[in-house]
């Protein structure tokens, strides 16, 4: 699914937000991230209608750069970081700490440390033994650490195996059934420096239907009257994470919010408690189809089956999920053809037999020089981007109004040399 702004103009030549996106390759060179910031805007906006600005956390590592965190930050919204580094990023940029929410399976003392002493609004916990860490690092600090513990829910979100965060055999957050989660939520409200708030939940992404985030609210509703029960507290929040699917037929934030409150409202009647203030966490659904990648045709080839591989100067250092969950992406011609077309599969330029960007799409004949783009890249290529085989890390650009906002550069051998020792 292309951005909103994606068009042809009458000369055939593909644009985004104004701009003529061939005229933009050759101005910044390629492989090319760019990005629709009208479109990121509006993303964030259906996430602010459907849950309030502030209830709505930008999950960065689906893309975390400064101009990123300053878009977020300006639509009044949170941000979902991941370890020091994403900590450290955000603070560097200026984003408030106390509208930061600290994740991780793992999260270093010196992290915690960092947190506490910044005033960081959220940690969430996701293992029993960092309660005790938080609390002393709270102290340390002479502060209260405002905290939610991550539950692992037992369910199945119907995606991919590598999506799902929330399964019993994930390493995500802490078991309900085993009584760990009761113990954490005992351990928390009685360490000192520690200010439990709630729960958190995110079962996983690219998810396409409804029923998942009712299924994840239920038991978000049915484990905080077991939990109050056991200890008389009841949640003040509830962060039911991200995961929402950017497809067409994928339900909307707005569908997911209401079936949220749908599915905690019975739990929080029973007990005559006021619903909890409902959190949540988009990432690749605010930047996803917001971000498209430009390459250049490279070359072409045909192989012993008779299929003809189209060639890139990218491929899996700048986009790796193809290779990791067979996510491959649309792509399309950056000038429309004539009505001859061809079958091809597009490959990058890596020593990697699963550098595959696209198998059997249907393309117009196109050359080498020729500019080829991939759709709904804008998440996780840059964040997960390499340099394999010495391959430069491509530049991000923000178009708006036909205008091309440079957001990061392109890296260069300059750049990794500084980083080598006795050359």
């Amino acid at each position: 699914m292309p951005p909103l702004s994606f068009r042809y103009d009458a000369q055939g030549v593909a644009c985004i937000a104004g701009a003529r996106i061939p005229d933009l390759a050759s101005a910044f060179g390629t492989p090319l991230y760019l990005y629709d910031e009208g479109e990121l805007r509006t993303r964030l906006a259906q996430y602010a209608a459907a849950a309030g600005a502030g209830n709505v956390a930008y999950a960065s590592k689906a893309l975390l750069i400064g101009r990123i965190a300053k878009l977020v930050a300006e639509e009044g919204m949170l941000l979902d970081v991941v370890g020091q580094g994403e900590l450290e990023f955000a603070l560097r940029v200026g984003f408030p700490p106390e509208r930061i929410l600290l994740h991780g399976v793992y999260k270093s003392f010196a992290a915690l440390q960092r947190a506490a002493k910044e005033g960081v609004g959220r940690v969430v916990v996701d293992s029993m033994e960092e309660i005790a860490a938080i609390g002393k690092a709270a102290r340390e600090a002479g502060r209260t650490q405002e905290v939610l513990i991550r539950l692992q829910l037992g369910i199945d979100p119907h995606t991919h195996p590598s999506l799902s965060t929330s399964v019993p055999l994930s390493q995500f957050g802490i078991t309900i059934e085993d009584g760990q989660a009761l113990e954490a939520v005992r351990r928390a409200l009685a360490e000192e420096g520690v200010a439990l708030r709630g729960y958190h939940s995110h079962i996983g992404s690219a998810i396409e239907e409804l029923e998942p985030f009712r299924r994840a609210a239920e038991a978000l509703g049915d484990f905080a009257v077991h939990a109050h029960a056991g200890t008389n507290f009841w949640p003040e929040e509830l962060d039911l994470g991200g995961g929402l699917g950017i497809q067409p037929e994928a339900p909307a934030p707005l569908d997911v919010a209401q079936a949220a409150r749908d599915g905690l409202a019975p739990f929080a009647a029973d007990l005559g408690l006021p619903l909890p203030r409902l959190m949540f966490e988009p990432g690749r659904y605010i930047v996803g189809p917001s971000g498209i990648t430009v390459y250049r045709v490279a070359g072409r080839k045909k192989v012993g089956d008779g299929r003809t591989y189209l060639f890139v100067d990218g491929g899996m250092s700048d986009n790796p999920r193809p290779a990791l969950y067979g996510a491959y992406p649309e792509m399309a011609a950056a000038r429309e053809g004539g009505d001859e077309t061809e079958l091809v599969d597009v490959a990058g330029l890596h020593c990697e037999t699963g550098d595959v960007l696209a198998r059997g799409v249907r393309l117009p004949i196109l050359q080498t020089g020729d500019f080829l783009l991939a759709l709904d890249t804008g998440a996780y290529n840059h964040s997960m981007a390499s340099h394999y085989n010495r391959v430069p890390t491509p530049p991000v650009v923000f178009v708006q109004d036909g205008v091309a906002r440079p957001a990061t550069r392109r890296d260069s051998l300059a750049d990794w040399l500084r980083f080598e020792v006795g050359i």
